[in-house]
């Protein structure tokens, strides 16, 4: 791992071996798991956040900030999705900063999913996550 003052830049296995610990926190259903990969001030982007929240609600804009909604959030999908597991994704590709990786998601979607570091650390301080369904 490469770090300054503002970025990390993982290698390639490296960037593996996090994604992976991501995708069995998310498989385990372990909410504190989960969230130990986020910061506390994470911006998340999920069109699935627009989806649950009220008109006019934080997240009907498709974005949530702050562990505290974030981790609302997160519940409320584990206990509306009580099948969901992440299949193992494509090869992970590195960023300045960030990594990006597409898996197979809940409902067969294919997932692409762009989780952005906070300055100097692997803690996600922003995730875009995008959708597509699979005859789309």
């Amino acid at each position: 791992m490469t770090t300054t003052r503002t970025t990390t830049i993982l290698s390639e296995s490296e960037a593996d071996a996090f994604v992976a610990e991501w995708m069995e926190a998310w498989n385990s259903h372990d909410l504190d798991r989960i969230l130990e990969h986020y910061a506390d001030d994470v911006e998340y982007y999920s069109p699935f956040i627009a989806q649950m929240a009220e008109p006019g609600a934080p997240g009907a804009d498709g974005r949530l900030e702050g562990k505290g909604p974030v981790r609302a959030y997160f519940a409320a999908a584990l206990e509306k999705n009580p099948e969901l597991r992440f299949e193992p994704p494509l090869p992970v590709a590195v960023g300045a900063g960030s990594v990006s990786f597409v898996y197979t998601s809940i409902k067969n979607l294919t997932a692409v999913e762009t989780l952005v570091f906070a300055p100097g650390s692997r803690v996600v301080a922003r995730a875009h996550c995008h959708y597509r369904s699979p005859a789309g």
